[in-house]
C-alpha cells in the first residue's frame, strides 16, 4: 500500500482497510466536518502563496482566507498595509506602483491603481481535499489523523462497533498536533515570569 500524502492516496486508503468501496467525497467531507469543529487557536493555518491578478488596483482574496502574512510586487517589494479610505486616497493619483493596500470584504486593493501580478502571502483554513485539490496542510502532517477520521464514518455507515475508537485516534492526534503546534510558536518566543528575579 502507497503512503497517504493526497486525496487519491488516502481515497484508496479508505477502501483497503476497510473492505468496502466508499465515496471519498462523501467520507472526506464528514472527517473534515468533524476536524473543524475541533480546531482551536494552537492550530497551525496553512500558509500560502499566491500570485494575484490586480485590475485597476483589486483583486479576489483567494478561497479560505484568514490573515494576510506580506503583498509584494516583484520588483518593488512589500507593500505597506493601510486602511480603504487611505488606499482610495492613493488611487487619486496617476496609475503607477502600488505602495499600499487593504482588505475590503472580499477583495485586496492597493493603491496607487495598478493591473498586473503581486505575490500574495497569506494563512488560511483547513481546504478541503477533492479530485481538484489534492493536498492541505493536515493530510501533509497527520495523514494518520485523515485515515482514523475517515475510517470511523466508513465504519459508524455500516454501525461497526468499532467506529468510536478510530474518532478517538484521530482526535488524539489532533490534539498531539495542537500540542507541536504551540510549542513551535513558544519556542520562538521568550519566557518571562512577572515578579521573578535572577
Amino acid at each position: 500500500m502507497a503512503a497517504i500524502t493526497n486525496y487519491t492516496t488516502l481515497a484508496a486508503a479508505i477502501d483497503d482497510w476497510d473492505d468496502r468501496d466508499h465515496d471519498p467525497d462523501e467520507i472526506i467531507g464528514l472527517a473534515e466536518a468533524e476536524f473543524r469543529l475541533y480546531f482551536g487557536p494552537n492550530f497551525a493555518k496553512e500558509a500560502s502563496t499566491a500570485a494575484l491578478a490586480f485590475t485597476a488596483g483589486s483583486a479576489a482574496l483567494p478561497a479560505g482566507y484568514i490573515r494576510t502574512l506580506d503583498l509584494t510586487h516583484s520588483v518593488y517589494g512589500g507593500l505597506t498595509q493601510s486602511t480603504i479610505g487611505a488606499v482610495r486616497n492613493r488611487r487619486l493619483a496617476p496609475t503607477g506602483i502600488p505602495d499600499i493596500y487593504a482588505i475590503f470584504g472580499s477583495t485586496i486593493e492597493v493603491g496607487p491603481a495598478y493591473t498586473g501580478t503581486l505575490l500574495f502571502d497569506y494563512e488560511g483554513s483547513l481546504v478541503g481535499l477533492t479530485s481538484g485539490n489534492l493536498t492541505n496542510w493536515l493530510i501533509t502532517n497527520a495523514p494518520q489523523a485523515y485515515l482514523s477520521m475517515c475510517l470511523h464514518f466508513a465504519k459508524a455507515k455500516f454501525e461497526d462497533p468499532s467506529a468510536p475508537a478510530y474518532k478517538g485516534a484521530a482526535l488524539k492526534t489532533l490534539e498531539d498536533l495542537g500540542i507541536q503546534s504551540m510549542v513551535a510558536q513558544l519556542s520562538r518566543a521568550s519566557v518571562t515570569i512577572p515578579g521573578a528575579t535572577p
